[in-house]
Protein backbone atom coordinates (compact mmCIF):
# COMPACT_ATOMS: atom_id res chain seq x y z
CA UNK A 1 0.00 0.00 0.00
CA UNK A 2 2.84 2.39 0.89
CA UNK A 3 4.54 1.68 -2.46
CA UNK A 4 1.34 2.43 -4.35
CA UNK A 5 0.92 5.75 -2.53
CA UNK A 6 4.55 6.70 -3.23
CA UNK A 7 4.07 5.78 -6.90
CA UNK A 8 0.99 8.00 -7.18
CA UNK A 9 2.80 10.93 -5.52
CA UNK A 10 5.78 10.44 -7.85
CA UNK A 11 3.53 10.42 -10.94
CA UNK A 12 1.79 13.61 -9.79
CA UNK A 13 5.12 15.37 -9.24
CA UNK A 14 6.43 14.30 -12.65
CA UNK A 15 3.25 15.34 -14.49
CA UNK A 16 3.20 18.74 -12.71
CA UNK A 17 6.85 19.33 -13.60
CA UNK A 18 6.27 18.37 -17.25
CA UNK A 19 3.26 20.72 -17.46
CA UNK A 20 5.31 23.59 -16.00
CA UNK A 21 8.04 22.97 -18.58
CA UNK A 22 5.40 23.20 -21.33
CA UNK A 23 4.45 26.69 -20.12
CA UNK A 24 7.99 28.05 -20.54
CA UNK A 25 7.47 28.24 -24.30
CA UNK A 26 4.74 30.87 -23.79
CA UNK A 27 6.93 33.46 -22.07
CA UNK A 28 7.88 35.06 -25.39
CA UNK A 29 6.37 35.02 -28.85
CA UNK A 30 3.37 35.94 -30.92
CA UNK A 31 -0.20 34.95 -30.10
CA UNK A 32 -3.85 35.65 -30.87
CA UNK A 33 -6.98 35.37 -28.78
CA UNK A 34 -10.64 36.19 -29.27
CA UNK A 35 -12.16 38.75 -26.90
CA UNK A 36 -15.69 38.64 -25.50
CA UNK A 37 -17.08 40.48 -28.54
CA UNK A 38 -15.57 37.95 -30.96
CA UNK A 39 -12.73 40.20 -32.12
CA UNK A 40 -9.30 38.66 -32.74
CA UNK A 41 -6.60 40.38 -30.68
CA UNK A 42 -2.94 40.17 -31.73
CA UNK A 43 -0.34 39.72 -28.97
CA UNK A 44 3.43 40.31 -29.13
CA UNK A 45 5.07 39.16 -25.89
CA UNK A 46 8.67 39.78 -24.83
CA UNK A 47 10.35 39.07 -21.49
CA UNK A 48 9.01 42.20 -19.78
CA UNK A 49 6.18 43.50 -21.96
CA UNK A 50 3.08 42.33 -23.76
CA UNK A 51 1.66 44.42 -26.60
CA UNK A 52 -1.89 43.87 -27.79
CA UNK A 53 -3.58 45.15 -30.91
CA UNK A 54 -7.29 45.19 -31.65
CA UNK A 55 -7.23 45.83 -35.40
CA UNK A 56 -11.00 46.33 -35.63
CA UNK A 57 -11.01 49.21 -33.13
CA UNK A 58 -7.39 50.27 -33.79
CA UNK A 59 -6.63 49.98 -30.09
CA UNK A 60 -3.06 49.37 -28.98
CA UNK A 61 -2.35 48.44 -25.38
CA UNK A 62 0.94 47.83 -23.58
CA UNK A 63 1.23 45.68 -20.47
CA UNK A 64 4.13 45.00 -18.13
CA UNK A 65 4.36 41.24 -17.63
CA UNK A 66 5.70 39.50 -14.54
CA UNK A 67 5.95 35.71 -14.33
CA UNK A 68 5.07 34.38 -10.87
CA UNK A 69 5.94 30.82 -11.82
CA UNK A 70 6.21 28.89 -15.09
CA UNK A 71 2.43 28.81 -15.65
CA UNK A 72 1.19 31.96 -13.85
CA UNK A 73 1.83 35.61 -14.66
CA UNK A 74 0.45 39.07 -14.09
CA UNK A 75 -0.01 41.80 -16.64
CA UNK A 76 -0.27 45.45 -15.65
CA UNK A 77 -1.70 47.84 -18.20
CA UNK A 78 0.74 50.70 -18.73
CA UNK A 79 -0.31 52.48 -21.93
CA UNK A 80 -3.26 52.47 -24.33
CA UNK A 81 -4.55 54.72 -27.08
CA UNK A 82 -8.15 53.96 -26.06
CA UNK A 83 -9.85 56.65 -24.00
CA UNK A 84 -12.29 54.14 -22.52
CA UNK A 85 -9.52 51.74 -21.47
CA UNK A 86 -7.21 54.34 -19.90
CA UNK A 87 -9.11 53.93 -16.65
CA UNK A 88 -7.49 50.47 -16.43
CA UNK A 89 -3.92 51.85 -16.51
CA UNK A 90 -2.03 50.36 -13.56
CA UNK A 91 -4.65 47.63 -13.12
CA UNK A 92 -3.19 44.17 -12.53
CA UNK A 93 -4.60 41.02 -14.09
CA UNK A 94 -3.45 37.58 -12.95
CA UNK A 95 -3.41 34.89 -15.65
CA UNK A 96 -3.24 31.17 -14.90
CA UNK A 97 -2.41 28.69 -17.66
CA UNK A 98 -4.59 25.65 -17.01
CA UNK A 99 -3.68 23.42 -19.93
CA UNK A 100 -0.90 23.41 -22.47
CA UNK A 101 -1.74 22.68 -26.09
CA UNK A 102 1.93 22.29 -26.96
CA UNK A 103 3.22 24.54 -29.72
CA UNK A 104 -0.35 25.50 -30.66
CA UNK A 105 -1.09 27.57 -27.55
CA UNK A 106 -2.71 27.24 -24.14
CA UNK A 107 -5.95 27.42 -22.16
CA UNK A 108 -6.17 29.92 -19.33
CA UNK A 109 -8.35 31.93 -17.00
CA UNK A 110 -7.73 35.30 -15.42
CA UNK A 111 -8.55 37.39 -12.37
CA UNK A 112 -8.75 41.15 -12.41
CA UNK A 113 -9.65 43.37 -9.48
CA UNK A 114 -10.75 45.98 -12.03
CA UNK A 115 -13.63 43.78 -13.26
CA UNK A 116 -16.92 43.02 -11.56
CA UNK A 117 -16.21 39.29 -11.25
CA UNK A 118 -13.34 38.03 -9.14
CA UNK A 119 -12.87 35.08 -11.47
CA UNK A 120 -13.67 36.46 -14.89
CA UNK A 121 -13.47 33.56 -17.33
CA UNK A 122 -12.27 30.01 -17.76
CA UNK A 123 -11.33 27.93 -20.78
CA UNK A 124 -10.08 30.89 -22.77
CA UNK A 125 -7.54 30.04 -25.46
CA UNK A 126 -4.34 31.85 -26.44
CA UNK A 127 -3.17 30.61 -29.83
CA UNK A 128 0.56 30.70 -30.52
CA UNK A 129 1.46 31.89 -34.02
CA UNK A 130 4.68 32.48 -35.93
CA UNK A 131 6.24 35.89 -36.44
CA UNK A 132 5.33 35.82 -40.14
CA UNK A 133 1.68 34.93 -39.32
CA UNK A 134 1.62 37.80 -36.83
CA UNK A 135 2.82 40.36 -39.38
CA UNK A 136 0.41 39.06 -42.02
CA UNK A 137 -2.44 39.72 -39.60
CA UNK A 138 -0.98 43.01 -38.36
Amino acid sequence: MKNILLSIVFILIISTTLFAQDCIQYKKGFFTFTDSSGTTILVDRSKKYQYQLDRAKRVRTQFRIKWIDDCTYTITQTITNSRSQKKYNSSVTKVVITKSDGENGYYYYYYCSCMDDTKKSENLYMKKISKSEFYKLY
